[in-house]
């Protein structure tokens, strides 16, 4: 019985599951899902859960549960490299052999080599990014709400974003609606002069992934809304309270006490350890069989944002239709690679796309079909809460826009541990040299390296560090 090892619980890694499970029942495969989380987490409604629209647990799906139904082993650990000689994935806890292998982990943030974004802003790949980016904005505005300088007001609640993305103009879009129903109904001594959202986009328009034409209308559409704009901009630098840019060759620092990072991701690190040909961001070169290119075993088939593939002259985008295209077909050519039958060639198929632009607002083109406004909007909902899959999941989400819409925003401060004053104390007295400070809080870079001396605890004037 061959063993197939998938990497990666995300829609790539899960679409393979389940596409395996009639391969399972026959007896002709074993298999095992890899990811370092023990969820799988629906991504296109994120934004949604900084604003406090759609609760974290509810965008969430049990991988244990989800692999129970399929048949397939499930093995919750962070992969760090692969041995393709002898055929093994190795992990923090764990080896896993393999006989055949679907890569699908995904992807991480892509700070471009700017190391001071990777210091000062937030990330926002996670679900724990959404929660705290949550928890950021509701503690700045009760911050806010007690200041008497309005230039204090307005500089605590600058929020900027840095790529203009589908991410980045939904998540925009959220936070204008969110301060703007949360300042109406609660923090009366503001007014919606005293925040501003800024976009950072290094390309002309928003939205350069789309229709052009569409995206100069959803750029009109957010601004009316109140979001900034700054088109053609090179971010240089990110410090704790501002923005560095170049715009057209001219130099400007913008205020921005929150600074969220949306632009771009890469494959992940432990994909180095392959030794295969990958871009610039990571991702794989693939060809039309799903295998890494140049690589003589045919053993290893990579997907989703993991992979590198030239379609009609130009490589394909990571977004998750893709991955979701893809693993079927690496799950027959597994079949067909060991029924000795030919394999399939992978074509693309692009539905189009869905922006949300806040309520009663999106952009959507669909197979060619251009829409936009209200009904976009509400067709936008329709097709997400039918991908969500998973009924009890669909119900959740459907009476939380409900509730939303009904009564608001939720903007209660529920976990508000982190007191770092951000001295760096800890970082400097470090002896194992791991305490950095990442995307604005005082991390172990490498935990597996901590001499537990507790010098971090015992400089902490916070109570931040704890022994636990």
């Amino acid at each position: 019985m061959k063993h197939i090892v998938v990497i990666g619980g995300g829609f790539g890694g899960l679409t393979a599951v389940t596409k395996l499970k009639k391969f399972v029942k026959k007896g002709f495969f074993k298999v095992t899902l890899i990811d370092e989380n023990n969820f799988s987490l629906f991504t296109p409604m994120l934004p949604e859960v900084a604003s406090g629209t759609v609760k974290p647990e509810n965008i969430v799906f049990s991988l244990r549960e989800i692999c129970n139904k399929n048949k397939a082993n499930f093995i919750c650990d962070s992969v760090t490299s692969v041995d393709t000689i002898n055929n093994k994935v190795h992990c923090l806890k764990n080896i896993v052999d393999y006989d055949y292998l679907i890569i699908a982990s995904g992807s991480e943030t892509n700070f471009r080599n700017n190391d001071s974004a990777l210091q000062n802003c937030f990330e926002y790949k996670s679900i724990k990014d959404a929660i705290d980016l949550k928890y950021r904005v509701i503690s700045l505005l009760e911050e806010a709400s007690s200041a008497t300088d309005e230039a204090e007001k307005r500089k605590l609640l600058s929020f900027s974003i840095i790529g203009g993305g589908i991410t980045g103009v939904e998540l925009a879009c959220e936070l204008i609606e969110f301060l703007k129903n949360r300042i109406k109904k609660e923090y009366v001594n503001l007014t919606s002069k005293d925040f501003q959202i800024t976009i950072f986009e290094y390309s002309d328009v928003i939205l350069p992934a789309i229709d052009k034409k569409q995206a100069i209308k959803a750029q009109n559409i957010i601004l009316k809304k109140g979001i900034n704009v700054v088109n053609n901009a090179n971010v240089t630098l990110v410090e704790e309270t501002c923005i560095h840019c170049e715009i057209k060759g001219e130099k400007k620092i913008f205020d921005s006490m929150t600074t969220i990072w949306t632009a771009g991701v890469k494959g992940r690190a432990y994909m180095e350890t392959l030794g295969l040909e990958t871009t610039l961001d990571n991702r794989i070169f693939i060809d039309e069989n799903l295998n890494p290119k140049g690589f003589d075993k045919k053993n290893i088939f990579v997907i989703g944002d993991s992979s590198a593939y030239d379609f009609k002259g130009k490589i394909l985008p990571p977004v998750a239709p893709l991955a979701m295209q893809q693993a079927p077909v690496a799950v027959n050519n597994i079949y067909s690679a060991i029924t000795g039958k030919p394999l399939k060639k992978f074509t693309y198929l692009n539905f189009g796309y869905l922006v949300a632009l806040g309520k009663n607002n999106s952009v959507v083109n669909l197979f060619g079909i251009k829409l936009r406004g209200k009904f976009a909007y509400y067709l936008w909902k329709f097709i997400y809460l039918f991908k969500i899959g998973m009924i009890k999941k669909q119900v959740a989400v459907f009476f939380d826009w409900i509730i939303a819409a009904m009564f608001g925003h939720d903007a209660t401060l529920i976990l508000n541990n982190d007191k770092c004053v951000g001295c760096n104390v800890c970082i400097t007295k470090c002896p194992a040299g791991i305490l950095q400070k990442v995307n604005g809080k005082v991390v172990k870079t490498n935990p597996l390296e901590c001499v537990k001396c507790e010098t971090c605890v015992a400089v902490c004037d916070q109570g931040v560090h704890k022994r636990l």
